[in-house]
């Protein structure tokens, strides 16, 4: 968890990413994020984020994107209770700063739509971006800012599991850094299958991807997620690393969504 910066000043917005299995907390106090940590799903995760926001006060709002619908109206009450303000929610609806130019815009993820904003605003494009989560999800945005889709897969932790659960040899097997290529007992030959296979995955998704995107052009590829840090030893794509790149997404469409600061 980080703490909050001496620079920065004023009143706090609190940013949530609801994902599958974890819900991101960023808090911000203007352009600075001044804490972050994140916080599984479960009947105490209520309780944890309070818990990791005291102390924090006053705040200017709340942000949320979620892609777990069940826990939408515990979130948006959540918000509520933290911040006394009613959150600024993220669809395909929002006013995103990219034109959606898929088949089913309202099909998107918030997470995908929030990280293809995200890096248009900051970057430019056509930039692709690979979030490495629960799932692997690649996005993309052409040079015009038109969210045109990606790909999904698997992330490391999903792979393991699947061995698991459909190969009766096979051990329960923590997700860890692997030793090498070649894994000298079982449990290190799945480390090394789900974390450098995963690796491979994603090198593979991000080329094509940007080739496809690009038409010979420079596209930049940023990876972020949870298992970001894993992954990115075992790359060779050419890639930036944005580690709190929903969350700075957040922070952005927050300030589209309330518009010009009135005097």
């Amino acid at each position: 968890m980080s703490g909050p910066g001496a620079a920065a000043s004023g009143p706090f917005l609190l940013a949530l990413d609801a994902g599958n299995t974890a819900v991101g907390v960023g808090v911000f106090r203007g352009e600075a994020l001044v804490r972050d940590f994140r916080v599984p799903h479960g009947d105490g995760m209520e309780r944890a984020v309070r818990d990791g926001l005291a102390g924090l006060d006053p705040w200017e709002g709340a942000v949320l994107a979620s892609v777990v619908p069940s826990r939408d109206a515990a979130l948006v009450a959540l918000c509520r209770a933290v911040s006394g303000h009613a959150p600024v929610v993220i669809d395909h609806t929002s006013d995103l700063g990219i034109t959606l130019a898929t088949r089913e815009p309202a099909a998107a993820g918030a997470d995908r739509l929030v990280n293809g904003a995200a890096a248009f605003l900051l970057f430019g494009g056509p930039v692709v971006v690979v979030d490495a989560g629960t799932a692997l999800s690649v996005t993309a945005v052409t040079a015009d800012g038109r969210y045109v889709g990606g790909a999904i897969a698997p992330g490391p932790a999903m792979a393991l599991q699947a061995l698991t659960a459909r190969a009766e040899r096979l051990p329960e097997v923590s997700l860890a850094a692997p030793d090498g290529p070649i894994g000298g007992d079982t449990a290190s030959a799945m480390r090394a299958g789900a974390v450098i296979g995963t690796a491979g995955m994603l090198d593979r998704l991000a080329a094509e991807t940007a080739r496809a995107l690009g038409g010979g052009a420079p596209v930049t590829v940023c990876l972020t997620g949870g298992y970001a840090a894993l992954l990115a030893p075992h790359l060779t794509v050419p890639h930036r690393r944005e580690d709190h790149l929903t969350l700075t997404g957040l922070r952005l469409l927050y300030a589209r969504a309330r518009g010009p600061a009135r005097p």
